[in-house]
């Protein structure tokens, strides 16, 4: 067996980014996975060909007319056969094919059906062309983002669909998983306005009587970007026990700041001095060095201290050609590239990339599947519990990115212990941030280095199905939580490890934060605009490991409950990050694709996908089809199509500028809303962006009754409201939201379900050893 999802199959009639990313994923760990192209190709094939390079790779192409009813006919014959059908259509579209839910699983009860779309099927803007900036637009993606001038700033990395992808193919493993138990397959449904609100809620957070405003530079962190001596960059973050006042010693500022005793300063303010200090002085300290020179004595400090890197140069790192992210693919149309290879790492069913993208119709000659898939035997009855109830994580992360992952499988109904230390998850003082990253957990507090905690530990690791750890390489075994140790008390355990850099490799022992990984990958330049100074984006690393650790976690135990073996998983943040960049790849001599395409002034990727200011504010715009340009040119009284330096995708490309300029000059001279009415009723996808949106959205009714936002009751803030479920399925029961934990809230709950009684959980408190 390759790949935990081998012998899954999957038919795939998605296009655009989403969807191919999402069924990519699944083809790089094993799924046999054919993709539908109308004939002649997808369209997207000339506009996306770099993208389609890598998230089309392992896959099998057929062309088939759906307009005909033979391709309808033909195209039945495939889903007879798999175990997944997979499509990006707008909502509706489905239905009226014949292809809907309903239809299919009438014909097949143990298929599985996914859907992504714009905003999703229950959304009021379901009709709406769900490209990536409209929904960024939309959302208030936009409004979030920093830039280098006012006003909204245009997404240049797309981590609606990198976020929507991720979604799909978790709904579609936790389906799996849960149809190995009665037979019956489910829908799901999730949409890039899923995926966006991934990111978004390490950011948003609502309550009645909300916290104090955080000042950011305010308390003695140090977390920003530096110019060194030979004009390179390198990002600088103290949260770290310990680590602001090593840094003050490096440079020179021990006597001006003192440090605190026990080494956590981060919650701490600095006084109007000091912060004078570091915002004044620090950037002319570190102009005395190289960046090299810096990096070298920073880390030997154990400060977190990272390169900022274009786009492409982290393939060169030596700790990215370790974790074996680099691999060379001979594209039958851009030739042969190097691209991201899959991001986690599995022991005992590993990821394979076993081709390189389909031409269109590759297959259309050859018999795909020869037998009908594996049988799977149907229980007379849907166990409609939530898909993962009855699976038991250990969670041992830190910070965000690690308990995150679980928090996706919490929502998803597997009871998640959250395993903390006497004084808490260093993210407790930021609260927004800890209530996205671990709500539907239950906590337990431990003092892990007591030998009385012994017994606790062990019964923990017997009780759990899968143990996540993101901790530092090393430390996991030190204090009797590694691998080696759980296996041996639990043959069958899924070990999932998130280090920062990885468990080997010259990094490994370093420490990492988000969002410099994102410096590091060269995602800063594709959010930055081209020939800017880089600015972070909002879509950092830290969603993106807990996405890329609850698929890895859940692919794990569905190949245990396949196989009965259990499995160490890795997946370190470096390679999530480099899943935001994984649209980037290398030719052979050099030449760099894909990269960098947001304009200078940070408003898009060309003229026809791209804000404009209006009479009275700003506008997206998104015109793919020769239909949406016509309609674009036909409301706003210009030529397009019809001038020679317009009339294709290259001369526009050639032409852009001009084109911006036509178009900028009409659209200047409309308001907005009369615009955005004028070109949705032509057919063109057009929104006026939205600015930073947390509260609106959290508290919009529209939110709250689709689950996308969740009210709750908490302890101290009244009601607090936070971004809720981004998975929707069939014949399942949805799991009540519950808000983040208080610190060992369920020691009393937890410990006696393990056995312990009641005078002995008396006695552990008393000796300090829980809470």
């Amino acid at each position: 067996m390759s790949g935990p999802l081998s012998g899954i199959r999957v038919v795939d009639c998605s296009t655009g980014t989403a969807g191919p990313r999402a069924t990519g994923i699944l083809a790089d760990y094993g799924a046999d996975v054919v993709w539908v192209e109308p004939p002649g190709g997808d369209r997207f094939r000339a506009t996306l060909a770099v993208h389609y390079s890598v998230f089309n790779r392992g896959k099998r192409s057929v062309t088939l007319d759906l307009k005909t009813q033979e391709g309808q006919s033909s195209l039945r014959e495939l889903i007879a056969q798999s175990d997944v059908f997979f499509e990006s259509w707008r909502p509706g579209v489905a239905d009226r094919l014949g292809l809907g839910f309903a239809d299919l699983h009438a014909a097949w009860p143990s298929l599985v059906c996914v859907s992504v779309s714009g905003f999703g099927c229950d959304s009021p803007y379901r009709n709406l062309a769900g490209y990536e900036a409209i929904v960024h637009a939309l959302v208030g993606s936009m409004g979030e983002q920093p830039g280098h001038r006012d006003g909204p700033i245009f997404q240049g990395l797309p981590f609606a669909s990198i976020g929507a992808a991720h979604l799909a193919a978790i709904g579609t493993v936790a389906a799996l998983y849960r149809r190995h138990a009665d037979g019956i397959g489910r829908h799901i449904e999730t949409s890039l306005l899923d995926g966006a609100l991934v990111y978004l809620s390490m950011l948003w957070g609502d309550a009645d009587v909300p916290p104090p405003p955080r000042d950011p530079g305010a308390n003695r962190l140090v977390a920003r970007n530096f110019r060194c001596s030979d004009d390179e960059i390198i990002g600088v973050h103290t949260g770290a026990v310990g680590a602001f006042g090593r840094f003050l010693k490096i440079v020179g500022l021990q006597d001006r700041i003192p440090a605190s005793d026990d080494g956590l300063d981060m919650g701490i303010p600095l006084t109007p001095e000091q912060r004078t200090v570091l915002s004044e002085d620090l950037p002319r300290i570190f102009e005395t060095r190289t960046r090299g020179e810096w990096l070298e004595v920073l880390r030997g400090a154990d400060i977190c201290a990272i390169p900022l890197l274009e786009p492409i140069d982290v393939f060169d790192e030596q700790q990215t050609l370790h974790n074996g992210m680099v691999i060379r693919v001979d594209d039958p149309v851009i030739g042969a590239v190097d691209q991201v290879a899959p991001a986690a790492r599995f022991a005992d069913s590993p990821a394979a990339v076993a081709k390189p993208a389909p031409i269109p119709g590759q297959d259309d000659a050859s018999q795909i599947w020869s037998t009908t898939s594996g049988k799977v035997e149907i229980s007379p009855y849907a166990d409609r519990r939530p898909f993962l109830e009855g699976l038991r994580v250990l969670e041992l992360g830190a910070f965000y990115a690690g308990p995150y992952g679980s928090r996706l499988l919490a929502d998803l109904g597997a009871d998640v212990i959250r395993l903390e230390t006497l004084v808490g998850d260093p993210n407790r003082g930021l609260e927004v941030i800890f209530r996205g990253s671990h709500a539907g957990m239950r906590s337990i507090a431990i003092d892990l280095k007591r030998p009385e905690a012994e017994p606790l530990i062990e019964r923990l690791l017997m009780w759990a199905d899968v143990v996540h750890n993101s901790m530092r390489p090393g430390v996991a075994d030190r204090i009797g939580v590694g691998y080696e140790r759980a296996r041996s008390l639990n043959p069958e355990i899924v070990y999932a490890y998130a280090p920062g850099w990885g468990s080997t490799g010259p990094l490994a022992g370093g420490q990492s934060f988000a969002p410099l990984i994102s410096g590091y990958v060269g995602a800063t330049s594709e959010v930055s605009g081209q020939f800017n100074p880089p600015v972070y984006p909002i879509g950092n690393e830290d969603p993106a490991n807990g996405l890329l650790g609850a698929l890895s976690m859940l692919m794990a135990a569905f190949h245990q409950r396949r196989t009965g073996n259990g499995q160490y998983v890795e997946h370190p943040q470096l390679n999530a990050a480099l899943c935001h960049v994984a649209h980037i790849v290398r030719r052979p001599d050099g030449e760099v694709l894909g990269a960098m395409r947001l304009d200078p002034s940070q408003s898009g990727f060309g003229p026809l996908e791209r804000l404009y200011e209006t009479s009275d504010g700003w506008i997206c715009v998104v015109a793919t089809t020769s239909i949406e340009i016509g309609g674009l040119a036909d409301v706003l009284g210009v030529e397009i199509l019809g001038d020679p330096r317009f009339g294709n995708v290259e001369q526009r490309q050639e032409n852009q500028y001009a084109l911006e300029a036509v178009l900028s000059d009409a659209i200047g001279m409309w308001k907005t809303q009369e615009l955005v009415d004028a070109l949705q009723v032509a057919g063109v996808a057009a929104v006026e962006p939205v600015p930073h949106n947390s509260t609106a959205f959290l508290r919009d009714p529209e939110n709250l009754r689709t689950g996308r936002s969740v009210e709750c009751p908490h302890s101290t803030r009244g009601k607090v409201r936070e971004v809720g479920l981004l998975i929707r399925a069939t014949d399942v029961a949805y799991v009540p939201h519950r808000v983040a934990p208080q610190l060992g809230e369920h020691n009393d709950e937890v410990l006696t379900a393990l056995g312990f009684s009641a005078s002995d959980i008396a006695e552990l408190r008393r000796e300090r050893v829980i809470l």
